[in-house]
């Protein structure tokens, strides 16, 4: 059996746009595990803000690099991890660029690299979406935001080939919902885990 780590923020927890959790059957997670079948499992670790390696003033414990390197250890031994982080590094209190979270993911990849020994899969998020003015996030996420969202694919596809790692566009898979402008549909999540299914064979199979 395979062993693949999902590490993300909200949109591999599972957050519903207007709040509550997506079911087993509805997160791409849990649809990436039955299009896979048995021969793999499928380990979610998603969490709502969950940052690439950036310290959040208002949520200190969201800062993916942070318990990175235990997740990877209590989760050994593991044939992939799926990396979908940056969204939130795009909040307007970090001072985001594509840069700063390009180089900060280029790291987090790394670290899966070392400690896993095992391959990492590389997915750059969807586009925030562009009805945020209308959005509970609105504050986080000025328009600023929503064109480092639209530059950042072609930014990791670059760190990806520097690392010699798969990479994946979600934002060409699937958008954000209309309701929030950051989270995914139900139609979203099942995009996404067809998407990823075809990207886990090419890289496992």
């Amino acid at each position: 059996m395979k062993h693949i780590l999902c590490y993300g923020d909200s949109n591999t927890h599972g957050y519903i746009p207007g709040g509550g959790r997506y079911d087993d059957d509805t997160r791409y997670t849990g649809i990436l595990a039955k299009l896979l079948g048995s021969d793999y499992r499928i380990i979610e670790e998603g969490l709502n803000s969950r940052t690439s390696s950036f310290d959040d003033p208002f949520e200190p414990y969201k800062n993916g690099m942070d318990c990175l390197v235990p997740c990877l250890d209590s989760h050994k031994p593991l044939d992939l991890t799926i990396l979908m982080l940056g969204s939130n590094d795009m909040k307007v209190y970090f001072s985001p660029s594509v840069e700063k979270i390009a180089g900060s993911l280029a790291k987090v990849c790394q670290t899966i690299l070392m400690v896993s020994e095992a391959p990492v899969l590389l997915v750059s998020p969807i586009y925030l979406g562009d009805n945020m003015a209308d959005s509970d996030f609105a504050a986080s996420f000025p328009p600023s935001s929503i064109a480092i969202s639209h530059e950042l694919g072609g930014a990791l596809e670059e760190v990806a080939r520097q690392l010699d790692i798969p990479f994946l566009d979600a934002a060409k898979v699937t958008l954000p919902s209309k309701e929030d402008s950051l989270h995914l549909t139900k139609e979203g999540h099942l995009a996404l885990a067809e998407a990823l299914a075809k990207k886990v064979k090419e890289i496992l199979e």
